[in-house]
């Protein structure tokens, strides 16, 4: 999510309250045996990833639509409506928050009491459990900044001060603050550090090995930015390893404002969202400035490839070295996946009015020559299934879609070694979920709509099937795809859920 001007969005932003009832989320949150038995499919009325004004988008449904999923477990997150980002370690959750009010994602309130970094412990996935707050400098309004990995030897946590510092789209003189934690103990972390980054970092990725923490840097409308690094080999002391920019096959470098990465087994690769950059191969034919939709759209940006051999293999002089790149690939989260035994990139934009913006698949069997092979639309992604635009729609150009739009918000998939379902989060759409087996032609096989904005990453876990998500205002849910779903999909069988162990 790119920090759009204040004034641009609060122009045409209303706020509008979610109506939540307690009885309601506790109803949904039934034990796994109940609602392995007993929860039926619930379908859209309208047209797929529609929101239907009797249904006053942007609000809490009194009953999730939903199709092929069964709610395991829930949890409300203490009531607040602030929820953004998802990471994890083992049996625990992190869910980030904003640092207050947030119209953008349909956050009214934001109370400053329950900001901060939730950790929730799903031990017994039935009963997920809050179990506290962080709430250091780097943590506390972290949104997009936030990143978890389990990783031989270590496990860690990073969040970071999401609209803090120079470099950024909404420059400030405030600390860029970086929070590590030690979540060996997941459901305890322990901040070890807390330091600066030189700028803002915009979203955080930490390496495989959790030795090194990413931050992109991205002034979305200038093209200006690139990846820090910060060397966490140590804990306790972090060392700044430097700013990159992208550097060509003939030696010349250029600055690109890239959104989020992801990495390859080993971090040799890095693949990078980015939405523009000041080498002339993205946006062709669109201005940087003013501000525009199309910048944003699925039409704007692309995917960087790099070779990151210099930084692991701890050269002097290091360079991001670029491979190859994929114009329109999507600039706002990529993940790789490995479908039938070939590579491909599965990432997408955000944010716009209708028809907003959808996940790419991008085959990369050809580094030096990637290629979109696929895409995965829902209806309200065509134009011609479009009303006419709301009052922020209006307010900013198109580029701040109103409460209920079917757009896209972070990408991510089962496996990426051996991908078979994409997981994508829709917002007001909420998690539609789809079969990837012909990346050519993506097909929905379920999806789990809550009624607010789902916006974060999604964690698959292979052992029990299960599906973490969170929703801005409704929480954390553990849901689980249907049995005779995954049987039609010819997908392995699971491990029974584990009974409530005692607290």
């Amino acid at each position: 999510m790119i920090s759009i001007s204040a004034r641009i969005v609060n122009a045409g932003l209303k706020s509008r309250a979610p109506r939540t009832a307690a009885a309601l989320l506790l109803a949904i949150s039934t034990s796994a045996a109940v609602a392995q038995t007993t929860q039926e499919d619930r379908l859209e009325t309208g047209l797929q990833g529609q929101s239907l004004p009797q249904d006053k988008p942007g609000s809490i449904l009194a009953q999730p639509y939903s199709k092929g999923v069964h709610v395991i477990g829930h949890d409300g997150i203490r009531g607040r409506d602030s929820n953004v980002q998802l990471s994890w370690v083992d049996h625990c959750a992190y869910v980030s928050s904003t640092g207050g009010p947030f119209p953008l994602l349909g956050t009214a309130k934001g109370d400053p009491l329950l900001t901060g970094v939730a950790v929730i412990d799903v031990s017994d996935p039935a009963h997920p459990k809050t179990v506290k707050l962080l709430r250091d400098q780097g943590s506390i309004a972290a949104l997009e900044t936030m990143h978890a990995i389990s990783a031989p030897g270590r496990k860690v946590l990073a969040a970071g001060a999401y609209g803090n510092g120079q470099g950024g789209a909404q420059p400030n003189d405030k600390p860029a603050w970086l929070d590590i934690y030690d979540a060996s103990d997941c459901a305890n972390p322990k901040l070890t550090a807390e330091v600066k980054w030189p700028q803002n970092a915009h979203s955080v990725r930490i390496s495989p090995n959790g030795r090194r923490v990413y931050g992109t840097v991205i002034s979305p409308f200038t093209g200006k930015g690139g990846l820090q690094v910060m060397d966490i080999s140590d804990m306790k002391h972090p060392r700044f390893i430097g700013k990159f920019t992208a550097t060509r096959p003939d030696g010349t470098s250029f600055e690109f404002a890239s959104h989020e990465i992801s990495f390859s087994a080993d971090e040799r690769r890095i693949y990078a969202g980015v939405i523009a950059s000041t080498g002339g191969d993205l946006n062709v034919g669109k201005p940087l400035m003013p501000p525009s939709r199309d910048q944003l759209g699925t039409e704007g940006g692309g995917i960087y490839i790099f070779d990151n051999s210099d930084i692991v293999d701890g050269r002097a002089d290091p360079k991001l070295r670029l491979i190859g790149t994929v114009p329109h690939g999507g600039w706002h989260s990529v993940m790789p996946a490995n479908i039938n035994g070939v590579p491909y990139l599965v990432a997408g934009s955000e944010l716009t009015a209708c028809p907003g913006t959808w996940p790419r698949i991008s085959n990369i069997a050809d580094e030096k020559k990637p290629f979109i092979a696929g895409e995965f639309r829902l209806a309200m992604n065509y134009s011609e299934n479009c009303t006419s635009m709301g009052p922020t729609e209006k307010a900013t150009g198109g580029m701040v879609p109103d409460l209920g739009a079917a757009t896209l918000h972070y990408n991510d998939v089962d496996s990426a070694t051996d991908t078979r379902l994409g997981l994508f989060n829709f917002l007001w759409a909420g998690l539609r979920i789809a079969d990837l087996k012909d990346p050519a032609k993506p097909t929905e096989v379920a999806y789990f709509k809550p009624g607010d904005a789902c916006g974060g990453h999604v964690r698959y876990v292979a052992k029990t099937g299960h599906i973490w998500l969170s929703c801005g205002q409704s929480g954390f849910y553990v849901l689980a795809l249907k049995p005779e779903l995954r049987t039609a999909l010819g997908l392995p069988a699971v491990k029974a859920v584990r009974k409530r162990r005692k607290r």
